[in-house]
């Protein structure tokens, strides 16, 4: 019994600190330069800026056909976009 504790407490442990580790590093004071800026498409067929951790990118681009944001400007965030890639430059246009 005392070694099926002790592992139990080692598989809590060792899922607590995956879980902890992971919400630490997706907080929003991460720093900009760990973090880019995409134009996520959501269910209902609308579009608007978010940031995401750098290793969360590809994911987004591959799975919601998301598309990078050339700016660092983080007042961006919320606002509509279009991920259609209008100049055709491989970078999501921000509309006005």
């Amino acid at each position: 019994m005392k070694r099926f504790l002790a592992v139990l407490f080692a598989l809590v442990a060792l899922a607590g600190l995956v879980l902890v580790h992971g919400t630490v590093h997706a907080q929003a004071g991460t720093p900009a330069a760990d973090k880019q800026l995409i134009c996520h498409v959501t269910d209902d067929s609308g579009a608007h800026i978010i940031e995401v951790a750098l290793p969360a990118v590809p994911a987004h681009l591959r799975e919601h056909g998301d598309c990078l944001i050339n700016s660092k400007d983080r007042t961006l965030i919320g606002d509509d976009c279009n991920p259609t890639d209008a100049n055709n430059d491989d970078v999501c246009d921000v509309q006005p």
